[in-house]
């Protein structure tokens, strides 16, 4: 009877527990082992402080300006468009660069360490702002850089200097140590250095402690920096990043975060400010040039009117002289656009940075489409000038914006030569209006053309320089009132310790401690082959047990003490055969004068030790029983009941013995008969099929209650399966420990090729323990009982009907 093969496999918890609780002591030590070493780690492991904060960026938002202080000028302008996306700007916080910034605007060129060496200090810890002193060097000495030195505190005044191994270049005289005092030069090779007392140095807590400073190369001081810095956004809705560091003092790694921060929105600010300035830069030149001409013309104005005594003008002539004065105002602003078409040109033909490029409604070009294109360009530049920052030239995101940028250039640049040719165009009509209202006015009296030419030029001049003094106010307030689209929601605090984690690591090391031996018992069973308890047994074959023999210590060292059930009565190994012969009564219940066969895979199973003693309790219960040593080729009941060998089977399957012949009485029990096997015949199988064996079996069933015949190995002859199948009851022998499951699989094999279903199986040599019987199977009841105890008869009666519920348990099984 083979598993099922759709039948779920579940776990057995409780079963691996009490399976395993045996080798507690193997887990108790690994835990042991695996807690110290948790310990130790905790003990001596570095201690780094994570420290986070947080910003918010204004992603993607257009029109920079914010409050009442930003005119309406400045906000056509679209000066301060911030450009950018949350995740460029992440690659700015996380950059060499900016971290080197922050770096140079902190006093982090010396690092300070105390030297644990008092009772309960064993870590070698950073000190940031209480350095009993502070070292000063010379900066220019690249020597200096990435050197340690050790100093001993020995007096108020006085210290040791010890040279790292980095630093054995200055020693002097060979000298591993340099005596010095505080305050004054300590003269290093071609170098020297200068310890100096603070003020937090105290002469009680100090002196006679050690301490170790490096000098740290600014420069590759960043690149430390870098790997432990990390920026992420807070969410994916929100535009808010969250920026932490990791350090060996929080205090440092609060400060660091801080300056990171705010270079960070420095640079932004300046960077928004830099088109503002360009602004008021352009408008600056344009203003220089109005000057000189209004100047020249406004002392020009002076001096006719001085000489001719002439104050104002006709009628005709004032008209004449407001028309043209609205066409020059008109030709003056044109002329500014020009200026800034020629800018824009010049800026592409440079190929120069359009991010400093400022809006064309600084100068009153109202051209949206004008206006994007170069918001673009910067865009462009601004994303290619942060990618910068992580990778190279020659990666392929900067080449794909490169090709947006040449793109944008040419779109940008034709438009501009469109509105540069529309503008020269507009300008040649204001010419010929001029130039028309020109020829009218030399019709008028000399003196007054005159004056009309000399106030034309500096009314003219003075519009000019009155339209760009008010942009460059304009530009200057917005200037002035402008600040970062970023800023700090949450300064640089400290979250705790990330290393070591204390719980977590003795987590791992109470879950590594058990780990370790359940690993090695798991990998033991896996690789073991025999059986080692009921479950490995129920599992492949379905046959009902008959019953489980438990280890006996005495079976097999004395030549007597297989008869356990005459030899020692109250043990339980005797217990156990009781039961299986209260079991036997449940199967083959309608056979009169039962044949019971007890056979097994090999040697060395206990069938034969089963089969004497199975019998001895029967025959103990008043049943006569005869059992049979069919087993010719390795014989051994008459070596237990010390009888002789022959006249045996072998001798009456031949013909040289009767069957009164052959049965030989023991002294143990009167109603036990035994037929020992007899001489070994060179063709035990063929004198097993014969008809003498038949007549045999015969015989016996008509003088005996019970036959026990005992067979020979299944597994390795062919002789018993002749008298199986003439079996009432099978009895199949596995031992723990010893049978293989691979002979589960043949006992299936085997009884459904000769077609045996009168099966029952019997699980030998099984060692108890104290957490339960077998790994959790068992009588019911304990062995812990002293093998001198008796039984009086009540308690007999009691126990015999308690076998009996434990047989119709067995059934069920």
């Amino acid at each position: 009877m083979s598993q099922d093969p759709f039948r779920e496999e579940t776990i057995d918890f409780k079963r691996l527990v009490l399976k395993y609780i045996r080798f507690w002591y193997w887990f108790v030590i690994s835990v042991s082992v695996a807690l110290a070493i948790g310990y130790f780690v905790n003990k001596f492991a570095e201690i780094v402080y994570k420290v986070k904060a947080t910003v918010l960026i204004k992603d993607d938002r257009r029109g920079g300006f914010r409050g009442s202080q930003a005119s309406s000028f400045m906000r056509e302008m679209d000066i301060f468009n911030p450009r950018t996306n949350i995740f460029n700007e992440i690659a700015v916080i996380k950059s060499i660069s900016l971290v080197d910034s922050a770096i140079r605007k902190l006093d982090l060129d010396v690092s300070y360490y105390n030297i644990g060496r008092l009772v309960g200090e064993i870590r070698t810890t950073e000190i940031y702002v209480n350095s009993p002193f502070r070292v000063i060097y010379d900066i220019d000495k690249q020597t200096l850089k990435n050197k340690s030195f050790n100093v001993k505190i020995i007096s108020e005044n006085e210290f040791e200097l010890e040279l790292s191994e980095t630093s054995k270049k200055f020693l002097q005289n060979g000298k591993k140590t340099i005596k010095a005092e505080f305050d004054k030069p300590v003269v290093l090779d071609d170098t020297y250095i200068i310890v100096e007392k603070k003020e937090t140095f105290s002469k009680e807590n100090h002196v006679g402690r050690e301490f170790i400073f490096t000098i740290e190369d600014l420069n590759s001081l960043a690149v430390k920096y870098f790997p432990k810095l990390k920026a992420e956004p807070l969410s994916q809705d929100v535009s808010i990043v969250e920026i932490s560091f990791e350090a060996t003092n929080a205090l440092r790694a609060i400060d660091f975060l801080n300056s990171l921060i705010n270079v960070y929105l420095e640079q932004g600010l300046n960077e928004k400010n830099l088109t503002a300035e360009n602004t008021i830069k352009f408008i600056d030149q344009q203003i220089d040039i109005t000057v000189d001409s209004l100047y020249i013309a406004e002392k020009k104005l002076q001096e006719f009117r001085k000489e001719k005594r002439l104050m104002d003008i006709g009628q005709q002539a004032t008209q004449l002289f407001n028309e043209l004065q609205k066409l020059d105002n008109l030709k003056a602003l044109e002329s500014v656009r020009q200026e800034y078409y020629n800018y824009l040109l010049q800026y592409i033909a440079d190929n120069m940075d359009f991010r400093e490029v400022f809006s064309p409604s600084a100068i009153g070009i109202e051209d949206p489409v004008l206006n994007n294109q170069i918001i673009r360009l910067g865009e462009l530049y601004a994303e290619k000038s942060k990618l910068l920052l992580s990778t190279t030239y020659r990666s392929p995101n900067i080449k794909i914006i490169d090709s947006e940028i040449l793109l944008a250039k040419k779109t940008l640049e034709e438009n501009v030569k469109n509105q540069k040719n529309s503008s020269i165009i507009y300008l040649n009509d204001l010419n010929r209006r001029i130039e028309t209202v020109e020829n009218k006015i030399t019709e008028l009296p000399g003196t007054e053309r005159e004056l009309i030419g000399i106030q034309r030029r500096f009314n003219l001049n003075d519009a000019t320089y009155n339209y760009l003094l008010e942009k460059r106010v304009e530009a200057g307030i917005a200037l002035a009132s402008n600040i970062s689209d970023n800023r700090i929601i949450d300064d640089a605090r400290s979250i705790g310790l990330v290393s070591p984690k204390k719980s977590r690591n003795y987590t791992i090391a109470l879950i590594i401690g058990l780990f370790i031996p359940l690993s090695i018992l798991m990998i033991k069973d896996f690789f073991n082959t025999k059986i080692q308890d009921k479950k490995d047994i129920t599992n492949i074959v379905k046959f009902p047990i008959l019953g489980i023999i438990p280890h006996n210590k005495k079976t097999g060292k004395s030549s007597r003490i297989n008869l356990i059930v005459f030899q020692d009565p109250k043990s339980a190994v005797a217990e156990a055969f009781r039961a299986m012969r209260t079991n036997l009564q449940y199967f083959a219940a309608e056979a009169q004068n039962k044949i019971i066969s007890i056979t097994s895979t090999k040697s060395e199973e206990g069938k034969t030790f089963s089969a004497i003693n199975l019998a001895s309790v029967i025959a103990i219960s008043g049943k006569k029983v005869v059992l049979l040593g069919a087993d010719m080729r390795k014989p051994r009941i008459h070596d237990e009941f010390d009888i002789e060998k022959d006249p045996g089977l072998s001798n009456f399957l031949i013909g040289k013995a009767t069957i009164d012949e052959v049965i030989q009485k023991v002294e143990h029990n009167e109603f036990l008969n035994i037929i020992t096997s007899g001489n070994t015949p060179p063709n035990p199988s063929e004198l097993i099929e014969s008809p003498r064996m038949q007549e045999l079996l015969t015989e016996l069933k008509k003088r005996y209650d019970y036959i026990v015949i005992d067979t020979p190995p299944v597994g390795i002859v062919p002789d018993a399966i002749h008298i199986l199948k003439k079996s009432d009851i099978v009895v199949y022998v596995v031992r723990q420990r010893f049978t293989e499951r691979s002979s589960l699989e043949f006992i299936n094999e085997f009884t459904s090729k000769i077609e045996l279903n009168n099966i029952c199986l019997e699980i030998n040599d099984v060692k108890l323990s104290k957490t339960g019987y077998g790994y959790g199977y068992g009588y019911g009841y304990g062995y812990g009982y002293s093998y001198g105890y008796g039984y009086t008869d009540e308690q007999k009666a009691t126990r015999v009907s308690f076998l009996n519920e434990i047989g119709k348990a067995f059934k069920k099984t």
